[in-house]
């Protein structure tokens, strides 16, 4: 069922992840002291930001399929209970879909999904909205498929998937940044937890692990964390000292 509160709900989380990448970039344009934390001291490569701006112009796929849930009559449930069931189980999915299908991803014989999203070895809030047009149908398809199977048994809330896409795409444009702006106090809590700015810059800088979406949680189990993350995110927020090589590694700081 289509409302006005449901049309306007799509139309935010079909444009709110240019308006993040558009508003972190240009928070880094002006140089404000919340960049400051830098993680790379390095140029983006030549027509980088062209190219991920010409990547995200099917980025908001994610609003046609959850219009398309609507329009089968998907998600009717409206009570508190649903919502909050809907939001924390759609993120413990996206969660582990998008680890499972992006370990996949690397694989060579899959890795042609992912390649264009992997050609920004350094980061730009634009990165958060680059994406080949199969890998963001198979993101957004594997999440929304499976709210929609869930919900021909119970009933799920609309707005509770939504939130979790509206939370996603604030988060993802700064965790795509070249700049950290949490704090060092971060890794004590929830850090420990949670993934980070710099956590995601060194799976696109070197390529393999750090794989998890917003956690650290299946890149510990399976083992697939950089073992020098938490000193790599010490060096950036504490010294503000930011790497110099992509494939630079940093030990544990003395002293």
């Amino acid at each position: 069922m289509f409302t006005n509160s449901r049309i306007g709900v799509l139309i935010l989380v079909g444009v709110l992840g240019h308006v993040m990448a558009l508003f972190w970039y240009l928070v880094d344009r002006q140089h404000f002291r919340l960049t400051s934390k830098r993680i790379y001291d390095m140029p983006f490569s030549k027509g980088q930001l062209r190219r991920e701006a010409l990547n995200s112009l099917h980025t908001p796929l994610h609003a046609v399929f959850l219009a398309g849930a609507l329009a089968l009559g998907a998600f009717r449930n409206t009570t508190w209970l649903s919502f909050f069931l809907t939001l924390f189980g759609t993120a413990a999915w996206a969660e582990i879909w998008h680890y499972g299908s992006h370990r996949l991803f690397h694989l060579r014989p899959l890795f042609w999904i992912h390649e264009e999203h992997h050609k920004s070895h350094l980061n730009s809030p634009l990165t958060a909205v680059s994406f080949s047009f199969l890998e963001k149908f198979i993101f957004d398809i594997g999440i929304i498929g499976l709210l929609m199977l869930v919900d021909r048994v119970v009933s799920l809330n609309f707005f509770g998937a939504t939130g979790w896409f509206i939370a996603y795409l604030i988060v993802n444009s700064y965790g795509h940044a070249n700049f950290e702006i949490r704090s060092p106090a971060f890794l004590t809590f929830p850090g420990k937890y949670v993934a980070s700015t710099v956590y995601h810059s060194l799976h696109h800088s070197r390529f393999i692990n750090n794989y998890g979406l917003g956690t650290r949680f299946l890149d510990g189990l399976f083992g697939t964390e950089w073992p020098d993350y938490e000193d790599v995110y010490r060096r950036v927020t504490i010294q503000l000292s930011p790497l110099t090589k992509l494939s630079e590694k940093v030990g544990p700081a003395k002293g």
